[in-house]
């Protein structure tokens, strides 16, 4: 049920809900693509969509970072703290992955003949996200120059595969290689852009120029993009690209037009905006929780059509994320991903200031002798 909620105190104007709600889209669409009893079109899309979505709203997030430290604090240290947060962003998740890699070589490698490989630079969504912290400040903060970065990200990526791949073929290999899929980050940077717009402040020219920027790259899906052999692998070409990305954006528009222009108050809404401020730490819980349901799932419902299966064990892992986060929350999200990164962060920052202000103090001894 919709209700406006002019009157009510439960939100906070200073945040962009349709922020947290993106997240929380994303994470829905994650845990979709990842149960095996698939939905047909509806599983195969929203793989399609998670990962690009995710990206898409981390690089808006950045820019929602500048900003603010731009208003807050000495632009001397923004540097610093991209580079740190971004640096935490990327190494976090790969810690488990060099555990479970050290445990593998040391016991398995006798049995199956050969040493398990560790690669630093296994790319993934995480450390495309951690790559573009830190990668960031290197893009002028203007329209034109995130624009022409997000098509940099194409051409690198075929300069790469056609000329350069034994070189440099590590940053265009894994799951998510950092080449071209840092394009949807730096897209989202230029979604921030078009936000900021003085002209698509009004909610009636923003709809249509979302709806327009739809439409116009549906069109150059079909002209360009209808050969591609799959739609999964097609989301590392320009076209399919260029379709997620509109389609993200008007998502987003309708977002921002009812929640945060017009207050208007979805209950279920509130739930997914809740799983979006954690939604770093509930991308684990969510594997966790797959692997704890999904079977024991699958066997006691042996009979029952795949779907069903499906939209139970989806039910299910909302559920646990909706409680957990509210049951955390009360303790301030402590030892999550967003904590760590927060905490982590402000510490490196510290350390940094305080080598900063010794070496100031040592060239002013010096100086002064």
């Amino acid at each position: 049920m919709a209700l406006t909620a002019s009157g009510s105190n439960y939100r906070s104007n200073s945040r962009l809900h349709a922020v947290d709600i993106c997240r929380g889209l994303a994470l829905l669409f994650m845990i979709e693509a990842h149960i095996s009893q698939h939905l047909g079109w509806i599983s195969n899309w929203a793989l399609i969509m998670a990962g690009p979505f995710f990206l898409i709203i981390s690089g808006f997030s950045y820019d929602l970072f500048l900003s603010s430290r731009m208003k807050n604090s000495s632009k001397k240290y923004i540097f610093p703290e991209s580079f740190f947060r971004g640096f935490l962003i990327y190494i976090i998740p790969l810690i488990p992955y060099i555990i479970v890699g050290l445990f593998f070589s040391s016991l398995f490698s006798s049995v199956i003949g050969n040493i398990y490989k560790i690669d630093l630079f296994h790319w993934g969504i995480f450390q495309v996200i951690g790559a573009g912290y830190i990668l960031g400040l290197l893009v002028p903060n203007n329209f034109k120059s995130k624009i022409l970065a997000t098509i940099a990200a194409f051409i690198i990526t075929y300069i790469i595969s056609n000329y350069f791949h034994e070189p440099l073929g590590f940053l265009i290999t894994g799951i998510f290689p950092l080449f071209p899929w840092i394009g949807y980050f730096l897209y989202g940077r230029i979604a921030y852009e078009l936000y900021q717009s003085k002209q698509l402040k009004d909610d009636k020219t923003l709809m249509i120029f979302s709806a327009i920027f739809l439409i116009i790259s549906l069109l150059i899906y079909a002209i360009f993009g209808a050969n591609l052999s799959s739609l999964a692998s097609a989301r590392a070409q320009f076209p399919m690209f260029l379709f997620l990305c509109s389609l993200h954006y008007f998502i987003f528009s309708v977002l921002v037009i009812y929640i945060d222009h017009k207050n208007f108050h979805f209950s279920s809404l509130d739930k997914l905006e809740n799983i979006g401020k954690i939604c770093f730490t509930a991308y684990y819980i969510h594997f966790l929780s797959l692997y704890l349901i999904q079977k024991p799932v699958s066997m006691f419902l042996n009979n029952v059509p795949p779907a069903i299966s499906n939209l139970i064990i989806l039910s299910i892992i909302i559920i646990i994320l909706i409680q957990i986060e509210k049951i955390w929350k009360n303790y301030n999200y402590k030892f999550g991903f967003e904590w760590l990164l927060r905490k982590g962060t402000e510490e490196l920052l510290y350390l940094y200031k305080s080598i900063l202000m010794e070496n100031i103090d040592l060239v002013t001894e010096g100086e002064n002798h």
